[in-house]
């Protein structure tokens, strides 16, 4: 009989690295003379698909990152890297190089029209605040979340059956709240200075995504 011999050993060379983050929602499509364009905005999803919305903007996703908080799977948080200075972004001195599905790409992550829209600051500011509003209502150790989840528990979940009935709320919902309405007044500013730049609740993308609707790159 013939045996098998399995080497487990490993390589010093062949060591795994570190691995490099990049926004796992971009992908590649063939372009012309054998380059490939960057995929890096998406249809708008968020709105009538025959409005007129739909045909002038599109959508940039941030992805969702599960290593800055404790319990990343219950604590949504979003990259806080400007799209296309990812540290495995993909680079290019092109500023266009073609076209795809009616809409503007180049060889690269980043979004030449971007910095015209809305700036790093700006960006980096409006992550910040989603993630920190939503660190603070989705923490299961909360001294509030554990004190509600606690007597939610001795009441058969009375309690907060009857906070959403006086329209109290539970602390997580309150927060929630006190975030969707930063969102809108956000969104209420930049169209008073019309700014194309719309941030999407994360709450309708399930909090896999932080959608922001822009003008459609040209």
């Amino acid at each position: 009989m013939n045996e098998t011999k399995t080497d487990s050993t490993v390589n010093p060379d062949q060591s795994s690295q570190e691995l490099v983050f990049f926004n796992y929602h971009e992908y590649l499509v063939p372009g012309s003379d054998d380059t490939s364009l960057v995929i890096n905005h998406f249809p708008n999803i968020h709105t009538d698909l025959s409005s007129s919305t739909f045909k002038e903007t599109r959508i940039i996703r941030i992805p969702r990152v599960y290593h800055t908080v404790q319990f990343p799977d219950l604590i949504p948080q979003f990259s806080c890297y400007y799209p296309g200075s990812e540290p495995g972004a993909i680079t290019s001195t092109q500023l266009m190089s073609g076209s795809f599905d009616d809409n503007s790409f180049n060889e690269s992550s980043s979004i030449p029209s971007l910095e015209n829209i809305i700036s790093r600051s700006e960006f980096e500011n409006i992550v910040s605040l989603v993630n920190e509003s939503l660190a603070v209502a989705f923490n299961p150790m909360s001294k509030r979340m554990l004190l509600e989840n606690l007597l939610d528990l001795l009441s058969g979940g009375l309690f907060l059956s009857l906070l959403n009935f006086l329209g109290i709320y539970s602390f997580t919902k309150r927060k929630l709240m006190e975030l969707e309405s930063q969102i809108d007044s956000i969104n209420q500013i930049n169209e008073k200075k019309g700014v194309d730049f719309k941030i999407i609740s994360p709450r309708v993308t399930g909090y896999l995504s932080l959608d922001f609707q822009i003008t459609k790159p040209r």
